[in-house]
């Protein structure tokens, strides 16, 4: 694998903060474990990283994210981690995209949608698994179209 390479699928807790420069576009995911807090929502390395995030300089890199939620178990805080996500690479400098619309969804609340729409991808494998694989090709080809730059 050459660095860079889109296959590159890097564990948050092992990666050099920097090294996510090295990237021409960033898809990024966290599950919401801590649920009704303000900030460290997803339980993992994430929390951790996020200020350091911010001090990045992204200049324009596309930037999607995605979340992994309980959309009936814990329907009041329906994938809130993406926007912790979301938040810290838009204020590095990232271009975000893949946005979603809530429609299709059954949810109460999140802190993920902003002017009607979730700020990226949510999937929640308990209780919608039958339509995870249809949104994520959506949503890669939605990327795409948006500026996700593939390379080979």
């Amino acid at each position: 694998m050459q660095p860079g390479d889109p296959s590159d699928v890097i564990d948050i807790g092992d990666a050099d903060m920097d090294g996510l420069l090295r990237f021409d576009g960033l898809i990024v995911g966290a599950p919401t474990w801590n649920t009704g807090s303000d900030e460290m929502r997803s339980m993992t390395d994430w929390d951790d990283k996020l200020d350091s995030i911010r001090e990045l300089s992204l200049k324009g890199k596309p930037v999607a994210v995605f979340g992994l939620g309980d959309s009936c178990g814990y329907g009041d805080y329906f994938c809130d981690a993406i926007e912790e996500l979301h938040d810290a690479f838009e204020s590095a400098g990232g271009k975000m995209i893949g946005y979603v619309s809530p429609e299709g969804y059954d949810f109460t609340d999140s802190k993920s949608v902003r002017d009607g729409r979730f700020l990226g991808l949510p999937l929640d494998a308990t209780n919608e698994d039958d339509l995870t694989e249809d949104r994520v090709k959506a949503w890669t080809k939605q990327l795409a179209s948006e500026g996700m730059i593939a390379q080979k």
